[in-house]
Protein backbone atom coordinates (compact mmCIF):
# COMPACT_ATOMS: atom_id res chain seq x y z
CA UNK A 1 0.00 0.00 0.00
CA UNK A 2 2.74 2.40 1.14
CA UNK A 3 4.90 1.43 -2.40
CA UNK A 4 1.61 2.35 -4.25
CA UNK A 5 0.67 5.84 -2.75
CA UNK A 6 4.59 6.73 -3.30
CA UNK A 7 3.65 5.89 -6.98
CA UNK A 8 0.57 7.54 -7.29
CA UNK A 9 2.35 10.67 -5.85
CA UNK A 10 5.20 10.71 -8.32
CA UNK A 11 2.96 10.17 -11.25
CA UNK A 12 1.11 13.33 -10.08
CA UNK A 13 4.18 15.26 -9.56
CA UNK A 14 5.36 14.46 -12.74
CA UNK A 15 2.48 15.42 -15.25
CA UNK A 16 0.42 18.19 -15.16
CA UNK A 17 -3.03 18.12 -16.56
CA UNK A 18 -4.18 21.58 -16.93
CA UNK A 19 -4.25 21.71 -20.62
CA UNK A 20 -1.59 25.59 -21.47
CA UNK A 21 -0.25 23.12 -24.04
CA UNK A 22 -2.95 22.70 -26.83
CA UNK A 23 -4.21 26.22 -25.87
CA UNK A 24 -0.88 27.63 -27.43
CA UNK A 25 -1.07 25.76 -30.62
CA UNK A 26 -2.88 28.04 -32.45
CA UNK A 27 -1.14 31.17 -31.95
CA UNK A 28 1.94 29.36 -32.06
CA UNK A 29 1.08 27.99 -35.89
CA UNK A 30 -0.08 31.16 -36.69
CA UNK A 31 2.58 33.20 -35.80
CA UNK A 32 4.98 30.65 -37.57
CA UNK A 33 2.57 30.63 -41.10
CA UNK A 34 1.15 34.18 -41.37
CA UNK A 35 4.11 36.50 -39.96
CA UNK A 36 6.97 33.79 -40.87
CA UNK A 37 6.60 31.23 -43.32
CA UNK A 38 4.72 32.52 -45.80
CA UNK A 39 6.49 36.06 -45.96
CA UNK A 40 9.60 33.79 -45.91
CA UNK A 41 8.24 32.12 -49.01
CA UNK A 42 7.44 35.72 -50.55
CA UNK A 43 10.89 36.87 -50.14
CA UNK A 44 12.36 34.15 -51.87
CA UNK A 45 10.26 34.82 -54.88
CA UNK A 46 10.91 38.41 -55.07
CA UNK A 47 14.89 37.58 -54.85
CA UNK A 48 14.49 34.95 -57.83
CA UNK A 49 12.22 37.25 -59.71
CA UNK A 50 14.79 40.11 -59.26
CA UNK A 51 17.39 37.29 -60.78
CA UNK A 52 15.19 36.87 -63.70
CA UNK A 53 14.94 41.23 -64.30
CA UNK A 54 18.67 41.01 -63.98
CA UNK A 55 19.38 38.17 -66.46
CA UNK A 56 16.56 40.01 -69.16
CA UNK A 57 18.25 43.31 -68.88
CA UNK A 58 22.12 41.03 -69.41
CA UNK A 59 20.76 39.31 -72.75
CA UNK A 60 18.94 42.98 -74.24
CA UNK A 61 22.40 44.95 -73.76
CA UNK A 62 24.40 42.19 -75.11
CA UNK A 63 21.91 41.88 -77.99
CA UNK A 64 21.98 45.60 -78.38
CA UNK A 65 25.96 45.87 -78.05
CA UNK A 66 25.41 44.07 -81.59
CA UNK A 67 23.19 45.37 -83.38
CA UNK A 68 23.06 49.23 -85.39
CA UNK A 69 21.31 51.85 -83.00
CA UNK A 70 18.67 51.77 -85.71
CA UNK A 71 17.54 48.03 -84.93
CA UNK A 72 17.37 49.30 -80.95
CA UNK A 73 13.59 48.39 -80.68
CA UNK A 74 12.74 46.00 -82.91
CA UNK A 75 16.16 43.58 -80.56
CA UNK A 76 14.31 44.73 -77.53
CA UNK A 77 11.08 43.28 -78.60
CA UNK A 78 12.43 40.01 -80.12
CA UNK A 79 14.24 39.46 -77.12
CA UNK A 80 11.08 40.28 -74.66
CA UNK A 81 8.87 38.13 -76.72
CA UNK A 82 11.25 35.11 -76.79
CA UNK A 83 12.35 35.15 -73.19
CA UNK A 84 9.38 36.05 -71.18
CA UNK A 85 7.49 33.17 -73.12
CA UNK A 86 9.81 30.44 -71.92
CA UNK A 87 10.98 28.81 -68.51
CA UNK A 88 11.60 30.94 -65.27
CA UNK A 89 10.44 34.11 -66.83
CA UNK A 90 7.40 32.57 -67.20
CA UNK A 91 7.06 31.16 -63.78
CA UNK A 92 7.48 34.86 -62.23
CA UNK A 93 4.38 35.71 -64.26
CA UNK A 94 6.07 38.16 -66.50
CA UNK A 95 4.94 39.82 -69.53
CA UNK A 96 5.82 42.17 -72.12
CA UNK A 97 3.50 44.84 -70.66
CA UNK A 98 5.41 44.45 -67.29
CA UNK A 99 8.74 45.49 -68.94
CA UNK A 100 9.54 48.90 -69.09
CA UNK A 101 12.97 50.54 -71.02
CA UNK A 102 12.81 54.47 -70.00
CA UNK A 103 15.97 55.61 -71.36
CA UNK A 104 15.33 58.22 -74.39
CA UNK A 105 15.41 55.88 -77.56
CA UNK A 106 14.98 53.07 -74.89
CA UNK A 107 19.18 52.62 -74.96
CA UNK A 108 21.79 55.32 -74.60
CA UNK A 109 25.36 54.93 -76.87
CA UNK A 110 27.82 57.16 -75.76
CA UNK A 111 31.26 57.98 -74.95
CA UNK A 112 34.81 57.00 -76.89
CA UNK A 113 34.71 53.12 -77.33
CA UNK A 114 30.99 53.54 -77.83
CA UNK A 115 29.20 51.95 -74.87
CA UNK A 116 25.63 50.83 -74.47
CA UNK A 117 23.65 51.67 -71.37
CA UNK A 118 19.98 49.72 -70.86
CA UNK A 119 18.01 50.18 -68.07
CA UNK A 120 14.82 47.31 -67.61
CA UNK A 121 12.41 48.36 -65.50
CA UNK A 122 10.30 45.23 -64.37
CA UNK A 123 7.06 45.17 -62.25
CA UNK A 124 6.36 41.91 -60.27
CA UNK A 125 3.38 40.69 -58.46
CA UNK A 126 4.01 39.12 -55.20
CA UNK A 127 3.34 34.87 -54.81
CA UNK A 128 1.32 34.96 -52.19
CA UNK A 129 -0.31 38.08 -50.77
CA UNK A 130 -1.14 38.59 -47.80
CA UNK A 131 -3.75 40.52 -45.93
CA UNK A 132 -1.17 43.42 -44.00
CA UNK A 133 -2.80 45.86 -42.42
CA UNK A 134 -0.65 48.66 -44.48
CA UNK A 135 0.95 47.83 -47.93
CA UNK A 136 4.14 46.02 -48.04
CA UNK A 137 6.18 45.74 -51.29
CA UNK A 138 6.71 42.57 -52.04
CA UNK A 139 4.08 40.77 -49.41
CA UNK A 140 0.76 42.38 -50.94
CA UNK A 141 1.93 44.87 -53.18
CA UNK A 142 3.90 44.93 -56.61
CA UNK A 143 7.67 45.34 -56.58
CA UNK A 144 9.70 47.77 -59.58
CA UNK A 145 13.18 46.25 -60.18
CA UNK A 146 15.06 48.03 -61.78
CA UNK A 147 18.33 46.91 -63.73
CA UNK A 148 20.92 49.03 -65.20
CA UNK A 149 23.62 47.99 -67.34
CA UNK A 150 26.71 48.79 -70.06
CA UNK A 151 28.35 47.03 -72.33
CA UNK A 152 30.49 48.35 -75.26
CA UNK A 153 29.53 48.34 -78.95
CA UNK A 154 30.96 45.72 -81.09
CA UNK A 155 31.26 46.31 -84.75
CA UNK A 156 27.99 47.64 -86.09
CA UNK A 157 28.15 46.28 -89.39
CA UNK A 158 31.90 47.95 -90.60
CA UNK A 159 33.51 44.88 -91.21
Amino acid sequence: MRNLMAHKLNTKSMRQNDGSAITETAPAIFILFIMILFPLIDLMYMGFAYSIVWYLNHLEVRELAVRVPAETSQALNEIDTQFLGVGMAKFVGLTPAQIQHPLPNKAVRSGTPENVTLTTRATVQPFLSLPFIMPVAGINQPVIFTVTSNRLQEEQGKN
